[in-house]
């Protein structure tokens, strides 16, 4: 019996053991995401620059567990998309409203790949991959205002809502006025 209850002990201090350390690490393994966002003139001038620090939308967060952890069917691809709309974690992309249409304005793809995210180094300790550069350009009309950028799965609503951020303010590209985009994503 002696025996059975030091076996029970020892059992019971190593799930307390394995218990805390899951805790530090999900308390630790966070996404850190954000978009870089440049607009410039017609002419190549410097309009405004800011980052946007993302949030990940609850249907991101099960994408993601569920490719990576379960083996589910990763999309082929990704998509940046711009929205005046004020998404919340739990909306899921068929949800987003307000994104421009027509001037230029479609969403940009950014491939699952090597050329769609072709920079994937350390950044103060930690990995951190980045995409390639996409440019929205307005031609014939405004795009516009819009208050959100948006990583999602597809180009249409059919697909999923990975990230979004909020910009400081409604922004509205004028004719020939070009947004570059690039999103930077990194776990610690």
């Amino acid at each position: 019996m002696k025996r059975f209850i030091n076996l029970l002990l020892m059992f019971s201090l190593f799930a307390c053991a394995a218990l805390a350390n899951a805790e530090t690490v999900t308390t630790r393994a966070q996404e850190h995401g954000y978009f870089e966002l440049t607009a410039r003139d017609a002419s190549g001038q410097l309009l405004w620059s800011e980052s946007a620090r993302n949030a990940l939308a609850d249907e991101g967060e099960q994408a993601l567990l569920d490719i990576y952890l379960r083996g589910a069917t990763p999309p082929a691809g990704f998509y940046v998309r711009l929205y005046n709309d004020t998404p919340a974690e739990t909306d899921t992309l068929a949800l987003l409203t307000g994104e421009p249409s027509g001037s230029g304005y479609a969403p940009i793809a950014v491939e699952r790949s090597a050329v769609g995210w072709p920079t994937l180094a350390l950044d103060t300790g930690d990995y951190m991959a980045t995409s390639k550069e996409i440019t929205f350009t307005a031609a014939g009309g405004s795009i516009g205002p819009v208050t959100y950028a948006v990583l999602a799965t597809s180009s249409d609503n059919t697909g999923k809502l990975i990230s979004y951020a909020a910009l400081s303010q409604s922004r509205t590209l004028a004719v020939g006025e070009s947004l570059k985009i690039t999103y930077k994503v990194k776990q610690q």
